[in-house]
């Protein structure tokens, strides 16, 4: 069949492109074109980060983490240790490196020094474990426990601070010395940093330092005074001290917050 009266023949190249695209349409299963006069104009499409919550996000950053082989350690080690907790935590708690019982487990703070953690999240903040999340500056344990070298903490660096901009604490608990120096990346001794709130020179959330589990477990007499660090932690969230008759869980908080000197919390015993 001809063109009609008034119409003007059809280019051959146009015409077979319009076939084409026709036959396009036919495969995906529409018969006649889309009427774009009609249809609301479309939102661009979001990537990846934007669209995916935060718990897959880290499962697949566990994922990876596990895959690593970047320095010697992901051959020494059992387990991988990238963390656990909460995607939505309000505070991080962040060690140094996993010890044995981690490695063997693939946990964090699963040992004596974990347990002693354990217990100042849930009796002194009155926080649950699952709602706070923990994590260490190394992924995988050294071997013998040394101390982690300059070139492995490089390495993994970026893994902690991906773990950071997913879950965005609202403040990191540093236990030790070295994680601490690490986070805010300075040289300094732990009585200098604590005591106050530190804001990284490379922005995120405020960070808190205090004495590692482990070290308490060695000076229990120190205990009173990460007593006094967690109380600045918990001014700086919101949370009230739990009562003791609510065995350290949240639900029962005491209302009077306790008294300051020199801006450390001063007042009640720790109860670990």
């Amino acid at each position: 069949m001809g063109p009609m009266d008034g119409e003007r023949p059809l280019d051959p190249s146009r015409a077979a492109a319009a076939e084409a695209f026709l036959e396009s349409l036919a495969e995906l299963g529409l018969d006649r074109l889309p009427r774009a006069v009609h249809q609301p104009a479309e939102a661009p499409e979001s990537t990846e980060s934007e669209v995916a919550e935060p718990g897959p996000r880290l499962e697949q950053l566990n994922a990876r983490i596990e895959a690593c082989r970047l320095c010697a350690l992901g051959e020494t080690r059992r387990c991988s240790v990238p963390g656990e907790g909460s995607a939505r935590a309000r505070v991080m708690f962040v060690g140094e490196a996993p010890g044995a019982q981690e490695d063997a487990s693939g946990r964090p703070f699963v040992g004596p020094a974990g347990q002693l953690l354990t217990k100042i999240i849930e009796n002194g903040m009155g926080l649950s474990r699952e709602e706070v999340f923990i994590a260490n500056v190394l992924k995988c344990r050294p071997p013998q426990n040394r101390d982690p070298q300059t070139e492995e903490k490089k390495l993994c660096t970026p893994f902690l601070q991906e773990q950071m901009e997913i879950i965005a604490p609202e403040l990191v608990i540093a236990l030790g010395k070295h994680a601490a120096n690490h986070l805010l990346g300075r040289e300094s001794s732990l009585g200098r940093l604590r005591g106050r709130l530190h804001q990284p020179a490379q922005g995120g959330p405020p960070v808190l330092a205090t004495y590692h589990p482990a070290y308490l477990l060695r000076n229990p007499a120190d205990k009173r005074a990460c007593w006094q660090d967690i109380q600045m932690g918990m001014d700086h969230l919101g949370l009230k001290r739990p009562s003791r008759a609510s065995g350290g869980q949240t639900g029962t908080p005491t209302p009077a917050p306790p008294s300051q000197e020199n801006g450390r919390p001063q007042e009640g015993k720790h109860r670990w």
